[in-house]
């Protein structure tokens, strides 16, 4: 099943809350507090998108998917190809992947990895996939 296929079975869920993204660590929402979100509901395809500004001079920021079947921060590992392309150094831009839920475990977060100074551009992430049941 395809993102496209699935009309008004599509819902969003955030990774990131749009703030500057300053050091290496876990997405967070707007208050800090670490965001995960809850794959149970889904099934097929998953879409992740990152928007960001540029992350500051000879600053680099690159973003992944971790999965885990826990929500404790030290369970989460690298989902394989869920790595975004990673920014060069001061520019912003925008990518997305496509990641199938079967694969997935329950629980996913996205964990950005600073490095050349600190950050100072913003940035978003956000998934969406199909729900099982509407």
């Amino acid at each position: 099943m395809t993102i496209q296929n699935l009309g008004g079975k599509t819902t969003a869920f955030q990774l990131h809350s749009t703030k500057v993204v300053s050091a290496t660590g876990a997405g967070t929402d707007a208050a800090s507090a670490a965001l995960t979100a809850d794959l149970l509901a889904y099934e097929g395809d998953v879409t992740f998108s990152i928007d960001h500004a540029a992350a500051g001079s000879g600053v680099t920021l690159t973003a992944k998917i971790q999965h885990s079947d826990t929500t404790t921060a030290g369970d989460f590992v690298d989902v394989t190809g869920g790595g975004f392309t990673a920014a060069a150094a001061n520019t912003a831009g925008f990518a997305t992947l496509t990641l199938n839920s079967d694969i997935l475990r329950r629980y996913v977060r996205v964990l950005f990895t600073v490095t050349g100074g600190t950050g100072t551009g913003a940035a978003s992430v956000m998934g969406r996939g199909s729900a099982k049941y509407l």
